[in-house]
């Protein structure tokens, strides 16, 4: 089910969907399988102190712990198991409430869909080995994004929609935040990155506006599951490679866009199933509307583009060469449109990447994680 807006633009209705999405979910998911007794992860320092719960950078930077420190890792690592895996449906984030009202439960939260799942597979290489799906908790579900990986000193940071690492309606970080890479059909062969910190911009945490919905997450070293075992990897950079970030390059720019769309047109029509990566491409302009109770107002349009919910946080490409597999992060996916009004999405949206997000993106490749 997607979250609609009905816009006036020169005469033409438009209507917008939050893209945080895939399929929703299952309101009726047994209960979670315990993690099996392992060996530690990795090694991790005896002088463990309880992190802040936010850092300002300055000019509006934020970051926010998501597992800072090792043992939070460590829990992070174990609650997702291949059963929690498959247990995750698509979400759709709610817009910022008003200041003293009451805030109402997201679209996801709302729906009886079930999510589509697929089983677990040994993956064919991926054609964009570092696109994958952001899995993460919320109250007490869990739910699924799109995500790339994106070029740092340090090799271990994701880039994804900032509504896939922030709950407005929750006014806090997302739990158990994770990155899988190469993902397709529940193959997690590419590893299982836990996140460490969480950087945005103040004006998507604090109001909402998704001019700024857009995050970049430092992650640990990977692992994979070995039977009832975790294996520990190596860094995400390492094993996928990455986007080089880019900004500030205008509109009418050729990009390919990649996603896990799976959720349902409006009118019911379900195309993806959210269990492996798909493209759209074609030129970018402005988007045909603002959409006020989103903030949004100088996004970046790609029309035509039919990506459903579970498209959010994918990655928006320059330069794009399939051979060998190099590009521009230029954009990431935020909202979704139906501009024809004919109960089908056509159109997918990005924030603009400017200098702004430049300050977001360089605060957060100066840190270094285990």
């Amino acid at each position: 089910m997607t979250r609609r807006i009905t816009l006036a633009a020169g005469g033409v209705a438009v209507a917008l969907g939050a893209a945080g999405l895939l399929s929703a979910w299952s309101p009726a998911t047994a209960p979670a399988t315990a993690a099996p007794r392992t060996a530690p992860l990795m090694e991790v320092s005896a002088k463990e102190a309880a992190p802040p719960p936010e850092k300002h950078f300055g000019k509006g930077v934020m970051g926010y712990p998501l597992a800072a420190v090792g043992s939070d890792m460590q829990k992070v690592a174990a609650y997702w198991t291949p059963a929690r895996l498959k247990e995750a449906s698509t979400y759709v984030p709610a817009s910022k409430a008003s200041a003293g009202a009451r805030q109402a439960p997201s679209m996801a939260e709302l729906s009886g869909e079930k999510a589509l799942l697929g089983a677990p597979a040994q993956a064919a290489a991926s054609p964009t080995p570092m696109v994958g799906k952001v899995f993460f908790k919320l109250g007490d579900k869990e739910y699924w994004c799109s995500g790339s990986v994106v070029h740092s000193k340090y090799r271990n940071l994701v880039a994804t929609a900032g509504h896939c690492g922030w709950s407005l309606g929750q006014n806090r970080p997302v739990e158990n935040w994770i990155f899988i890479p190469s993902y397709a059909n529940g193959s997690t062969d590419a590893g299982i990155y836990v996140g460490h910190t969480l950087y945005l911009h103040e004006d998507f945490s604090g109001a909402g506006d998704y001019d700024r919905d857009y995050a970049f997450v430092t992650v640990y070293r990977g692992f994979t599951w070995k039977g009832a075992q975790r294996v520990q990897g190596g860094k995400i950079e390492d094993k996928v490679g990455a986007f080089q970030f880019a900004s500030t390059k205008g509109r009418s720019r050729p990009v390919s866009v990649f996603g896990y769309p799976a959720g349902a047109h409006p009118d019911g029509t379900r195309p993806f199933d959210g269990q492996t990566v798909k493209p759209c491409s074609g030129t970018t302009r402005a988007t045909a509307a603002s959409a006020p109770t989103y903030l949004l107002e100088n996004g970046v349009l790609l029309n035509p583009c039919p990506f459903t919910a579970g498209a959010s946080g994918g990655p928006w490409v320059l330069g794009w060469d399939p051979v060998k597999k190099t590009g521009f992060l230029n954009g990431v996916t935020s909202l979704t449109w139906n501009i024809d009004a004919d109960g089908k999405l056509d159109a997918a949206s990005s924030p603009y990447f400017n200098a702004i997000t430049a300050r977001v993106y360089q605060q957060a490749a100066k840190q270094a994680t285990n």
